[in-house]
């Protein structure tokens, strides 16, 4: 079966800032490879409002790239970059990998900082 797999790599800054965009086609992709990168349409639909703490559900994508860039950038809004940063998500997670993560949970995370920094409460 012929498939050519197009893939985007985007670099940036701790704040965010696009340094480079990297396409690539890949024609038969190794399936060890479409295991890695499965679920595009889920990853896109919904706003993922979960239940925090549950790292080991089977039934919820990964947080997404844009989820994982999105904190990078709200957390260097708050003058926190670099490895401090991603020492804090994994903390404010309670996991060791940022790879255990789900959609939902990065979804929540996402909303409760933003509240945070309008001023709508503590992170707590």
């Amino acid at each position: 079966m012929d498939r050519e797999v197009r893939r985007i790599w985007e670099f940036r800054t701790d704040s965010g800032e696009l340094l480079l965009r990297l396409r690539v086609m890949v024609k038969n992709e190794p399936a060890e490879l479409q295991k890695e990168s499965r679920p595009t349409a889920e990853e896109k639909g919904g706003n993922g409002k979960g239940n925090g703490g549950n790292h080991q559900n089977g039934n919820h994508p990964p947080m997404t790239d844009a989820q994982k860039r999105y904190l990078f950038r709200l957390l260097a809004g708050e003058g926190i970059e670099g490895e401090a940063a991603y020492e804090e998500l994994k903390k404010a997670f309670r996991v060791e990998n940022l790879t255990q993560v789900t959609k939902p949970e990065a979804s929540q995370e996402i909303e409760r900082r933003l509240a945070a920094q309008k001023g709508g409460g503590t992170n707590g």
